[in-house]
């Protein structure tokens, strides 16, 4: 059994992912999100799924339990902070269980039953310091699709910082490197007053070297910890976006890799999934580009 993690972004403005319009807040986004949740408006755009399209039995939608609803005045209290029109306003973040026996689906019709699994997952949430700084808009469990799967709504603005913090959090700056254009070096320059246009110099009258935000997603590592929170607690899921698709390994010998080796397989699922794109794209030269084999 399995307890796949997974986290999307809702921009405040209307932006592409995976070539398909999403709908930001401030153009209905969120809106649609909570009618979508709340099966009264069903589309597939809100569902954040893996590679399986969206079937929704309605006829089980009565067994859709709702922990914490999501409502216009909350929406409008985002729309209602300072924002970029690209600012990431909102996240959403889906508990997937999956390889169920229909016995083990069908407890989750049981609100104490699903209520626990919730408990489960606000802890997690907790350990890792996500619940502490973003509210929690909305919590709802499905029943009505192949598994049972809990959505998890949350605001992007960040408690702590005081301000939005949804790439601060889950991409945080590691390192700064330095700007290249054509290979070359790009300067600071002053860009006001009499000497604007002119080279910023430093203490020492050397040209100073424009430098660029090194981000690191933390999200592998969220959806690591969750299988360990799961082993450590005893449960019997597994999160297996801990594996790759492209290279199968036993969880025994996942866990023995070291840091860099692990970082090759990230970046193999990476190229795996640009394929993807670029195949569902029908973008053939951006196919051949990138992956086909070069010849002499």
């Amino acid at each position: 059994m399995t307890a796949v993690l997974r986290l999307e972004t809702i921009n405040f403005s209307t932006m592409k992912r995976s070539n398909e319009e999403v709908k930001g807040i401030d153009d209905g986004g969120m809106s649609a999100l909570m009618k979508h949740n709340n099966r009264t408006q069903i589309q597939e755009t809100y569902e954040v799924k893996s590679k399986r399209d969206t079937e929704i039995d309605i006829q089980r939608s009565k067994y859709n339990i709702t922990f914490k609803e999501m409502n216009y005045k909350k929406i409008k209290n985002l729309q209602n902070i300072l924002h970029r029109n690209n600012q990431a306003g909102a996240f959403q973040m889906v508990f997937d269980f999956q390889d169920l026996e229909e016995f083990e689906r069908k407890q989750f019709y049981n609100k104490d039953y699903s209520k626990n699994k919730a408990n489960m997952i606000l802890a997690y949430l907790k350990e890792q310091g996500i619940l502490e700084r973003f509210e929690l808009l909305e919590l709802i469990v499905h029943n009505d699709e192949k598994n049972p799967h809990f959505h998890l709504t949350f605001s992007g603005f960040d408690k702590i910082l005081n301000n939005w913090g949804v790439n601060e959090f889950f991409r945080p700056v590691v390192d700064y490197a330095p700007q290249y254009k054509n290979n070359e070096p790009i300067y600071k320059k002053i860009d006001k007053g009499k000497h604007r246009g002119k080279y910023l110099l430093d203490e020492n009258g050397n040209k100073i070297i424009k430098t660029q935000a090194v981000r690191k997603s933390i999200l592998q590592d969220i959806q690591d910890n969750w299988n360990d929170f799961l082993i450590k607690n005893h449960q019997p899921y597994r999160n297996k976006k801990e594996i790759t698709s492209l290279l199968q390994f036993k969880k025994s010998i996942w866990r023995r890799f070291s840091k860099e080796t692990k970082e090759i397989v990230y970046l193999l699922r990476q190229k795996e999934k640009e394929l993807i794109r670029a195949k569902r794209a029908n973008d053939i030269k951006k196919y051949n580009l990138t992956f086909a084999p070069k010849t002499k």
